[in-house]
């Protein structure tokens, strides 16, 4: 807990962002595969896939979705939206949404 009763958010310098009407949307479920090459962190995203196999049996498979690649600073950039993201989830301890 914190003893700022009026706490803010920093402020933040806008950064401009263009929509792409083609970027796609990647939903993963893991990152099991990830490693640093030549100054580029690559990161690969799978998620889970169910069908009905050839004798009728239910196979349940990963695959991969998405193969992230950047340089440390757009590494650094994701893992503090990820850490921002997942700050907004956590509870809060309130029994209503302000």
């Amino acid at each position: 807990m914190t003893d700022n009763p009026d706490p803010r958010a920093e402020k933040a310098t806008a950064v401009p962002i263009k929509d792409a009407p083609h970027a796609p949307f990647i939903f993963y479920e893991a990152a099991p595969i990830f490693g640093f090459t030549n100054g580029v962190v690559n990161i690969t995203l799978t998620a889970n896939r169910s069908y009905a196999g050839p004798d009728g049996a239910i196979v349940n498979e990963q695959m991969v979705v998405a193969y992230l690649r950047g340089n440390i600073p757009a590494a650094l950039s994701l893992r503090k939206a990820i850490d921002n993201a997942l700050l907004i989830a956590a509870p809060t301890g309130q029994k209503e949404v302000s």
